[in-house]
């Protein structure tokens, strides 16, 4: 009788399938609202400033001066005079790199600059890596997702 109660006893504890190493951490509904980031991306240089909405715009004028700088119309030209806004959503993962999400562009823009997809993808894909949005009450790194206006004139 004692060798069966043993072998129970070693039955039930090596039987039970138990995995002491694999925890899962649930996280209540209630915190997390993620339509809004807690901490919006950013770069180094605009961290010293205190101001979170000064820091975001620190962050927005910084981001779309790269975009610029990056892109290249130099062989570009254009038969009629344009004046119009593209409108462009860019994707910072959860990593802080920065991509190409979607684009708005009117037609008349794309007859007139057949490669602007091209350029706008090249110059979006080429700018370094950022600071990711975080979700501070969880202290999670977060996707995010801003849209851009351009404004294209010719003379």
């Amino acid at each position: 009788m004692k060798i069966i109660n043993f072998f129970l006893i070693i039955f039930l504890m090596l039987g039970c399938n138990n995995n002491y190493n694999q925890k899962q951490i649930v996280v209540p509904s209630s915190i997390t609202v993620w339509n809004k980031n807690d901490e919006f991306p950013s770069i180094i240089s605009c961290e010293q400033i205190e101001s979170e909405s000064e820091r975001n715009i620190c962050f927005q004028q910084k981001l779309t001066k790269s975009i610029f700088d990056n892109i290249d119309f130099s062989q570009i030209e254009v038969n009629n005079s344009l004046n119009d806004t593209l409108r462009i959503s860019i994707l910072i993962d959860k990593d802080g790199k920065i991509s190409l999400y979607d684009s708005q562009i009117n037609l008349k823009v794309k007859k007139q600059i057949p490669l602007i997809d091209s350029i706008l993808y090249n110059a979006i894909n080429n700018l370094p890596q950022v600071l990711p949005a975080i979700k501070t009450n969880i202290g999670v790194e977060v996707n995010s997702r801003f849209e851009l206006p351009l404004i294209i004139k010719t003379n």
